[in-house]
């Protein structure tokens, strides 16, 4: 017979290797709630001011410039979760390279890395919109690395047009 160590416990049969993994991890699960409910992770984009702030327990971790879409292809304002993420991916639609995406809505909205993005964003703040995305939120680079190494998949993101 096999033994196999699963934790601190080691089973003998996939009889007990199934209901240890049915009763043991509530320990773990409930830790592992607790260490969620301590760490709120949450991006909050605001489009009309072209900033993301990156949130833990209600504190910005990080501030960016961004670039958000353009008239007639907004970035759709409401709640949404970081359902998918790739270090490097290339637009099925529009053929471009998008660093570090993670995407937040089901169709193909996403963060990531863009080029030129603080010119972009003060242009499209001050001057024009004309200069926005595809409805996509645009990061340097390197915010975009940031960000993405910060939030995991599931992190709420909140797009709103102003603050309250």
């Amino acid at each position: 017979m096999r033994r196999i160590t699963l934790g601190r416990r080691e089973v003998c049969c996939w009889g007990v290797l199934v209901a240890s993994l049915i009763s043991w991890p509530a320990s773990q699960i409930a830790a592992d709630e607790e260490a969620k409910a301590q760490s709120k992770k949450e991006i909050r984009i605001n489009v009309d001011e072209q900033t993301l702030a990156a949130l833990e327990n209600g504190e910005p971790v990080y501030t960016f410039d961004i670039v958000s879409g353009r008239p007639k292809k907004e970035t759709l304002v409401g709640t949404f979760k970081i359902f998918r993420k790739h270090e490097k991916y290339t637009s099925k639609t529009y053929g471009s390279e998008m660093p570090y995406t993670m995407f937040f809505t089901d169709d193909g909205k996403a963060i990531h890395g863009t080029n030129m993005a603080t010119l972009r964003s003060y242009l499209h703040t001050y001057l024009t919109e004309s200069v926005g995305s595809q409805g996509c939120v645009g990061l340097t680079d390197d915010n975009a690395k940031l960000l993405f190494d910060w939030a995991p998949v599931g992190t709420p993101v909140v797009v709103v047009t102003e603050e309250p």
